[in-house]
């Protein structure tokens, strides 16, 4: 994916045109362009304290400003963005200072009551040079994170420590740096020891998940947050713990924590909002459609009510919801809220959190079968995690590319994806753990390597009973047979008598569909896949199902089952897999036959 890096820069002739516009044309001018050029768009009553009335209907009158009604306030901006770019490359790093300072003073003298006005005051004294409210600019900071502007985070959050250092300061500067990844960098920041007093509250929080995602140790991150019990801040602690406890695979876990705080009549809405996004993630993954359901409802009522204190709480708990979904193979419900979360990111003032919408759908769009679509979202979802990974989720769609290559039959670029995959993992994120050695079955495959393949699906399955993922088990046992493998059918029944979901239902009846050669099996499960999303793998049972019809002498339905498959299939972008393969000669023979028969 291609992605512009830096601002543009006139040059050559535009740079000379919009020099030749810009000639002053007064004394009074040129100080407003300068202000404008730096700090745009500015309110008039702002700018109206730093320079004459006279000079700023000069400007407009000359085509070089404009200035127009938002909300309450009437704001002035450059009448091309381009002028700002001559305009500032033409002051001298002293010039820029004093005008920045002169911003930041007079919006330092406000009421700053509207949310753009902290991140600008905040970043006006940067730019000035002077930080004389750090708390403005630990704020401004905060307002970054929310806005998706990690390297300015990080830069307010660097200049609030140097000016006002604290415990605070570094926790405010590691949180930043671990969401930009750099969790070496984010440990070095904070001290090892707890500190005390009410310091150690934003210490634990930012050395808790600095511990986790960087270093994948769930046991120091737990006990440095098990250092709040009973001290304020506890509740934040818990619901930080929820989400670790979901990415490191214990599911159940994360529902007795949640359902604890929950229980309380003290916990902040932060904490309840964090908790019940991991648990509509934990229920889904149990196979608990009911509970995810409730889960996800309680937490957004909140976070729609708080939206403007707490901004990426509707965006996690959307990520939640569509993750749930796809745990529980109910993918046209997965990408319907991927794909809606993702356009309303964007529209909105967090385009950070897209990438979790957009890499969520890409895997949705893998499972269904449309190795296009998914390759698409997630190559986006890989570029707009760069250098903002917080939860460490480059290896997981990395790894979801590498099927949706696999399955496209590019198994050399497969390959490249998937061992790109294996150099950016570490020790968290065990939830996942069994969709990338998944990916490495179908990478396996399409290189030709099938008994591999078959073992490393096995191995997936099994590491998921080990962590306690059933619906990922099921699927992973499944898919040893779709890539060829004897089934595991007891395990799989037992697994859907567990699960008890549509998705259970439509895997044990595929499977002993496929095991025994059972064309009404084939043919049932084909149904409930489709009516779940499952395109690729109704594709492959009612494709499986005409042979088996012809096995069993019933013509007309293994006819029925050939339209079914080459249907299932349109929807499938041409997607390749064993089954299919392994099926052609035999669906090929059928529709031979049955023009044989024709009148």
């Amino acid at each position: 994916m291609w992605h512009l890096a830096g601002d543009y820069r006139p040059r050559g002739a535009i740079q000379q045109l919009l020099a030749d516009r810009l000639r002053p044309l007064g004394s009074r001018t040129p100080m407003v362009l300068e202000l404008l050029a730096c700090g745009e768009p500015l309110p008039l009553a702002l700018l109206a304290q730093l320079v004459d009335p006279a000079s700023i209907d000069e400007a407009e009158a000359h085509g070089l400003a404009v200035s127009g009604r938002v909300g309450n306030r009437v704001q002035v901006r450059l009448a091309h963005p381009l002028y700002g770019e001559v305009l500032r490359a033409r002051l001298s790093a002293g010039r820029a200072r004093q005008l920045w300072w002169r911003l930041a003073g007079a919006l330092l003298d406000t009421p700053l009551r509207r949310r753009d006005d902290l991140l600008r005051a905040a970043l006006w004294q940067v730019e000035g040079g002077a930080v004389v409210r750090a708390d403005i600019v630990r704020t401004g900071a905060r307002e970054a994170i929310n806005r998706a502007d990690l390297a300015l985070a990080e830069r307010l959050a660097r200049a609030a420590r140097d000016a006002e250092p604290s415990v605070d300061a570094d926790a405010l500067l590691a949180e930043v740096l671990e969401y930009r990844g750099r969790s070496a960098e984010a440990a070095a920041v904070l001290p090892e020891q707890p500190p005390p007093g009410d310091e150690l509250l934003p210490w634990a929080l930012a050395r808790a998940e600095t511990m986790y995602w960087g270093n994948g140790d769930a046991v120091a991150a737990e006990q440095t947050l098990d250092l709040l019990r009973g001290r304020p801040g506890e509740d934040l602690a818990e619901g930080i713990r929820t989400w670790i406890l979901l990415f490191d695979g214990r599911c159940a876990a994360v529902l007795e924590v949640a359902d604890r705080l929950l229980a309380s009549d003290s916990a902040s809405a932060q904490a309840l909002i964090w908790a019940t996004a991991a648990a509509t993630g934990a229920a889904g993954f149990l196979g608990r459609a009911v509970d995810a359901t409730g889960y996800h409802e309680r937490g957004l009522a909140l976070a729609e009510a708080r939206q403007a204190e707490l901004p990426w709480g509707v965006v996690e708990l959307g990520v939640a919801r569509s993750l749930a979904y796809l745990a529980m193979g109910e993918l046209d419900a997965a990408w319907s809220v991927a794909d809606d979360g993702y356009r309303q990111v964007l529209a909105g003032q967090s385009p950070m959190m897209s990438a979790g919408h957009l890499g969520f759908r890409g895997l949705v769009e893998c499972a269904q079968g449309r190795p296009a679509d998914a390759g698409r979202s997630l190559r986006e979802a890989i570029n707009a995690l760069d250098g903002r990974d917080t939860l460490r989720l480059t290896h997981l769609f990395l790894a979801g590319l590498a099927t949706a290559t696999a399955l496209g039959g590019a198994a050399d670029d497969a390959r490249a994806w998937m061992d790109h995959a294996d150099q950016t993992g570490n020790e968290a994120n065990r939830l996942f753990s069994p969709w990338i050695v998944l990916g490495n079955a179908w990478t396996l495959a399409a290189e030709g390597r099938l008994a591999d393949a078959v073992s490393a699906a096995r191995y997936a399955a099994g590491l998921a009973r080990g962590i306690g993922l059933p619906s990922v088990e099921a699927m992973a046992r499944y898919d040893v047979l779709r890539l060829g493998g004897e089934g595991d059918l007891r395990r799989l029944d037992e697994l859907n008598t567990a699960l008890g979901t549509p998705m259970s239902h439509a895997l044990a009846r595929a499977a002993h569909g496929l095991e025994h050669t059972d064309g009404e099996a084939l043919s049932g499960a084909t149904d409930a896949l489709a009516q779940l999303g499952h395109h690729l793998l109704a594709a492959e049972t009612a494709t499986c199902a005409v042979p088996a019809y012809r096995q069993a002498g019933l013509a007309d339905k293994a006819a029925m089952a050939l339209e079914r498959a080459a249907s299932s299939r349109t929807r499938c972008q041409g997607a390749v897999t064993p089954l299919l393969m392994r099926s052609a000669p035999l669906v090929a023979d059928a529709r031979r036959a049955d023009d044989l028969r024709a009148p």
